[in-house]
């Protein structure tokens, strides 16, 4: 089966890795190949699949020019694909238009649930009257299903893979650090603006303790370095840039923490539970509450309430036994996330949808 999968760029999100992670699977058993519209690859795809880069033309418009790209490669350059996957609205948006045009099927995958406020009026009006043309739309939790089913799509849960490593680290060979992994310039959404206030008195009481923030960011970066300077805490915090040994530094710590206020199905959180970390999240809006159950493989705190975060954040700093013990028994919830597990459930979407 020829597969392709189209987004705008491969930068350091999670949805880009979830893509590639997807895609470089897939490749083991069918003609794969990753198309993006502009420059920025900061993940490595396997030899297996064939990359396009459809970055060239002089249309100004991107959505205008990316159709039209992708249009010309399809007519001049082919074969055309059995199925386009394309990641987010504005992605889908192409992928909709060119599979409507040159008769394509097309998957569309979210990757943040549909409260998320801070979603353009034009990813709402792409949802609300394109998604019905597309194959499927494939959500992370059945928080989503509803909402586009109203729209007229046809809607399946399709929760993002992830590498659960055969062994971990011992935890008692791992750093005191704790760990924030995002986008910095996402801050607002991933949290991590109100969090450096919530977790400053912690740090100073424990200055054995080091928070690390994984995540690139040109304008995130300045705004937290101000305001861990202004809370006193900068020599307690290692802003790491994007990292793409997130893994390897994950089974060197032991605390991960969440505190996003949205979120799909959070790819750092489950790749920190599988790794054997301590963890602890906001309860917010999807995710996490799919992830954890509180006491049993992480903790989950009221959402957005900074005491509460303390209280929890303190109780893993204070009680090793606690936390070597909700990080002995995380990976083994993470199994049902499995890349295997994951890629077996996109090729039974395949089958359906070759079947339709």
């Amino acid at each position: 089966m020829r597969i392709d999968f189209s987004i705008d760029r491969l930068s350091g999100g999670g949805a880009e890795r979830v893509m590639v992670t997807v895609a470089n699977a897939l490749a083991e058993h069918h003609e794969v190949r990753l198309i993006t519209f502009n420059n920025g690859d900061q993940y490595s795809v396997s030899d297996n699949v064939r990359r396009i880069k459809l970055h060239e033309g002089s249309i100004k418009n991107h959505k205008l020019r990316s159709i039209v790209n992708l249009f010309r490669f399809y007519k001049k350059q082919g074969p055309k694909p059995d199925i386009l996957i394309s990641f987010m609205p504005p992605n889908g948006f192409i992928a909709i238009i060119v599979g409507l045009l040159l008769k394509i099927n097309v998957i569309v995958s979210e990757h943040i649930n549909h409260t998320f406020n801070r979603k353009s009026n034009k990813d709402i009006f792409i949802q609300k009257y394109l998604y019905r043309f597309a194959g499927f739309i494939t959500v992370l939790t059945s928080y989503d299903v509803e909402y586009y089913t109203k729209m007229g799509a046809k809607v399946v849960v399709m929760p993002n893979p992830i590498s659960v490593p055969d062994r971990t680290k011992p935890f008692e060979e791992r750093e005191k650090t704790i760990l924030l992994v995002g986008s910095l310039d996402r801050y607002h959404q991933k949290g991590f603006d109100a969090f450096l206030p919530a977790v400053a008195p912690i740090l100073k009481e424990h200055p054995d303790w080091t928070l690390r923030i994984l995540g690139g960011g040109s304008i995130g970066l300045p705004y937290l370095q101000n305001i861990a300077q202004g809370l006193g805490i900068e020599n307690h915090i290692k802003f790491e840039g994007f990292c793409p040994n997130v893994f390897e530094i994950m089974q060197n710590s032991q605390i991960f923490v969440l505190p996003s206020r949205h979120e799909g199905l959070p790819m750092g959180l489950m790749e920190a539970l599988s790794n054997g970390m301590s963890c602890v999240a906001y309860d917010c809006v999807s995710g996490p509450s799919e992830l954890i159950e509180h006491r049993s493989n992480g903790l989950l705190v009221e959402n957005q309430n900074p005491e509460a975060m303390q209280e929890n954040l303190k109780l893993l700093l204070e009680n090793e036994s606690l936390r070597l013990d909700l990080a002995t028994r995380a990976p083994e919830s993470m199994k049902k996330f499995s890349l295997s597990e994951i890629i077996s459930k996109w090729e039974t979407l395949f089958k359906e949808l070759s079947t339709d």
